[in-house]
């Protein structure tokens, strides 16, 4: 049955500039201990610097690079226009969000000197005044000598790529114009911890999901109006998280946590959790299509297949040339996924994951891998837009859990 106005309604094939819309949880008490509180930022093509909070300055960046630079010094004055083309690329052409934030960290002798260099960049910069926390950023990344540029991942706080590696590898940059700055930027967030990129993927995807249906109002077609019920949206604005919403508590969880004495990287993790559960915490309202919701505690056991696990694991083994790499990368995102699931099992958006995103991917591009979904009992099915794996609710997930470790901990040590 398809309703009488249903239409088809065209794709926006727009090109999209590829920028993720979530807010990245960078660890802000580690840059303001590195940094101090407040860092001298530039508004547009003003060159008049302003003060402003540490967190606020370094929001969205993916990259923060420490530039430790004089005046006084012939071969930083040869270096800083370069990295001041470097930095304009990458802000007008390849990432004006989410990508490289710079930080100048001075060693003039002066506060004057320190204001006559600065006036040329377009850079964030540690006050002047703060020259105690500048020495202790050099002894702490092992700066020697001037220029130095020491590129770290925001989320953990690591060294991504070392001073020496990525003073040279800018200047052969800017010799080969925008294209190879772009190449440089992206082959050092390749560099980043898998934690941090794990952790992002995560957003990432619950965040694009959450898009969904806000922009198909609630499912893909009109004809999927019959098949789900549809929650009035004013009985829910309150209690349930956007996705800018759960991007924002993330933030607000993040540095909390840390302080706490967690590890950035589980931080991050933790801190995804708590703004995904709020998800849960909202009550249904009686929709179109019943007036009641009720929990079923009775159901019948899936289909079992008639593969096993680890024979499926095996089937992929031979099928992609016995490489063993192969499988543990098609196991250990499949074990992420149901764990995933585990922290909020309530949560349909951890259950379903299109098959064309790249995490699904390194599942799905595998020979063999689609058996092995069915010895997990994952259900496979397609929509409008894509086709979808799903977890359904009746699969044991502790157990599911289980089988996997013991099947991947088999190929680890193979």
């Amino acid at each position: 049955i398809v309703p009488d106005d249903d239409v088809v309604e065209e794709q926006n094939n727009s090109k999209n500039s590829g920028t993720p819309n979530f807010d990245i949880p960078i660890a802000d008490d580690y840059f303001m201990g590195l940094l101090g509180s407040q860092l001298l930022v530039k508004n547009g093509n003003s060159s008049t610097p302003t003060l402003l909070d540490t967190p606020n300055a370094l929001t969205n960046s993916r990259l923060i690079a420490l530039y430790f630079s004089a005046s006084w010094c012939g071969p930083c004055r040869g270096f800083t226009p370069m990295l001041i083309e470097f930095h304009n690329v990458l802000k007008e052409e390849v990432a004006s969000s989410h990508g490289l934030e710079i930080v100048f960290v001075s060693s003039d002798r002066s506060d004057a000197e320190f204001q006559q260099y600065y006036k040329k960049m377009p850079f964030k910069a540690m006050p002047f005044s703060q020259r105690e926390l500048a020495q202790r950023a050099k002894s702490l990344f092992g700066v020697r000598g001037i220029p130095s540029l020491v590129i770290i991942d925001s989320l953990s706080g690591r060294i991504v790529v070392s001073p020496d590696e990525s003073r040279r590898e800018v200047q052969q940059a800017c010799q080969y114009g925008e294209k190879a700055i772009e190449r440089l930027f992206h082959s050092w967030l390749d560099k980043v911890p898998e934690e941090s990129k794990s952790m992002l993927d995560i957003l990432a995807l619950s965040c694009a999901e959450a898009d969904v249906p806000a922009k198909t109002g609630g499912g893909n077609t009109k004809a999927e109006t019959y098949l789900k019920r549809t929650i009035q949206k004013e009985a829910t604005v309150s209690s349930q998280l956007s996705k800018d919403d759960i991007a924002a508590r993330v933030k607000e969880l993040f540095p909390q946590l840390v302080a706490q004495g967690l590890a950035p990287n589980k931080a991050a993790a933790e801190a995804i959790k708590q703004a995904t559960l709020q998800q849960s915490d909202s009550k249904l309202d009686s929709g179109h299509m019943g007036g009641e919701s009720k929990i079923v505690t009775h159901y019948d056991p899936p289909v079992k297949t008639d593969m096993s696990v680890a024979t499926a694991a095996d089937n992929i083994y031979r099928m992609n040339s016995d490489d063993k790499d192969k499988v543990v990368a098609v196991l250990s995102t499949a074990q992420k996924y149901v764990a995933n699931v585990q922290k909020d099992p309530t949560n349909p958006r951890f259950r379903n994951f299109r098959l064309s995103n790249k995490v699904f991917d390194k599942i799905t591009s595998n020979a063999g891998s689609m058996e092995l979904l069915k010895s997990l009992n994952f259900s496979v099915f397609h929509s409008d837009i894509d086709f979808v794996a799903s977890i359904p609710l009746s699969v044991d997930l502790e157990l599911l859990g289980k089988v996997l470790g013991k099947v991947l901990a088999t190929y680890q040590h193979r």
